[in-house]
C-alpha cells in the first residue's frame, strides 16, 4: 500500500468511524432522554473525536497501518485504547474550552474526574469499546470495504472532505454565535432585573418570577396591579419592552436549528465559565416556552373541536 492509498484509506476510516461514533451518541442519548438529538458539535452526522480516536487506535495497535485485524492481545488493546481515547478526550475538551470558553461536556459529578474533562468510569468504557472495535467490528468493516475500487473511495473522500470543511466553518460560527447570544441574554436579564426592582419598589412585592416573564397571562396579572400607582404607564411600558426583548431573543434561539438551539440540545452538560447562570436559566426558559407553545396548540385544537361540534349540532 503506497502513501496515496494509505491516505485515502485513512480518510475513509476517519469518516466511517466518526459516523459510527455519532450514531452511538445519538442512541445513547435517545435511551437516556427518550428523544432523538444530534449529539455532535458539527451539524452533520459525524463526531470527529471518534474518527480521530479509531484511526489513532488502529495505527497504534498494529505495526502495519490499517490491516484487517490487530495482532495484539485484547488486554493490550484495552489499555492502549483506554489511554489513547482518554488523551484525545482530554485534549479535545481542553482545546474546545480554550477556544470557545464553553465546556461542552462535564464529568465534574463523576468520582476521580480530571478537570471535568475525563473520568475513569468513561475511560474504562473507552477501553472496552476499543477491544470490541479492533477485535470484532474493524475486521468486518475492513473486509467489507476491500471490494470498493480505489477511485470510488478517493472521490467519496474528496466529497466528504468538502462537506466536512463547510460543516466545520458553519459549526464554528454557531459556537462563536452561542457565546455572543449568551452575552446578549445576560445583558437583557440585567436590564430586566433593574426594571423588576422598580416594580418591586412600587408594589412592595417580590421580584418578577421567570414564569411571569414568559407567560403572557401571568405578566398581565402582575402589570394589572400597577393600576392607579404613580408613574404606572411609564413603568408598564418599560416592563413590557424589557420582557418583549427577552422573549424575542429566546424565541430566536428556539428557532435557530443550526446554531444555539442545536448546540444546547446536543450538549446537555455544557457549562459556560462566564455565563453559567445565564446558560442555565436560558435552558429552563426555552423548555418553558416549548411547554407554553404546546399548551397553546392544545387549547386551540380543543377550541376548534368544540366549535366544530357546535356547528354540527346547529
Amino acid at each position: 500500500m503506497n502513501l496515496t492509498e494509505l491516505a485515502v484509506k485513512t480518510v475513509y476510516w476517519f469518516f466511517l468511524y466518526g459516523f459510527i461514533g455519532w450514531g452511538v451518541e445519538v442512541v445513547y442519548a435517545a435511551v437516556k432522554t427518550h428523544a432523538l438529538v444530534n449529539r455532535g458539535f458539527l451539524c452533520g452526522p459525524i463526531c470527529p473525536i471518534y474518527g480521530f480516536g479509531m484511526v489513532g487506535l488502529v495505527y497504534s495497535v498494529n505495526l502495519i497501518p490499517l490491516p484487517d485485524s490487530g495482532s495484539l492481545s485484547a488486554v493490550a488493546v484495552f489499555f492502549i485504547g483506554m489511554a489513547l481515547t482518554t488523551a484525545i478526550e482530554l485534549v479535545g475538551g481542553w482545546a474546545l474550552f480554550k477556544i470557545y470558553h464553553i465546556r461542552w461536556w462535564d464529568y465534574s459529578n463523576m468520582k476521580f474526574n480530571l478537570g471535568g474533562y475525563i473520568c475513569p468510569q468513561f475511560s474504562l468504557l473507552w477501553g472496552l469499546g476499543s477491544v470490541l472495535m479492533i477485535k470484532v467490528f474493524h475486521p468486518l468493516l475492513a473486509r467489507g470495504s476491500n471490494p470498493m475500487p480505489f477511485k470510488v473511495m478517493l472521490i467519496l473522500d474528496i466529497v466528504l472532505l468538502l462537506i466536512f470543511a463547510v460543516d466545520v466553518g458553519v459549526s464554528t460560527a454557531a459556537a462563536i454565535g452561542l457565546n455572543k447570544y449568551l452575552r446578549e441574554i445576560d445583558e437583557l436579564r440585567a436590564r430586566l432585573r433593574v426594571t423588576s426592582d422598580k416594580l418591586t419598589t412600587v408594589l412592595g412585592t417580590g421580584a418578577m418570577t421567570a414564569d411571569a416573564v414568559l407567560d403572557e397571562q401571568k405578566l398581565q396579572l402582575a402589570l394589572a396591579k400597577l393600576e392607579g400607582r404613580e408613574n404606572a404607564a411609564e413603568l408598564r411600558a418599560e416592563v413590557t419592552a424589557r420582557v418583549s426583548d427577552l422573549r424575542d431573543k429566546l424565541a430566536a434561539a428556539e428557532h435557530d436549528h443550526i446554531g444555539a438551539r442545536r448546540l444546547l440540545r446536543a450538549f446537555p452538560g455544557m457549562k459556560s465559565l462566564k455565563y453559567g447562570e445565564t446558560l442555565a436559566t436560558t435552558r429552563a426558559a426555552m423548555v418553558r416556552l416549548r411547554e407554553l407553545a404546546a399548551n397553546a396548540r392544545e387549547t386551540a385544537a380543543t377550541a376548534a373541536a368544540n366549535a366544530k361540534e357546535k356547528i354540527k349540532k346547529a
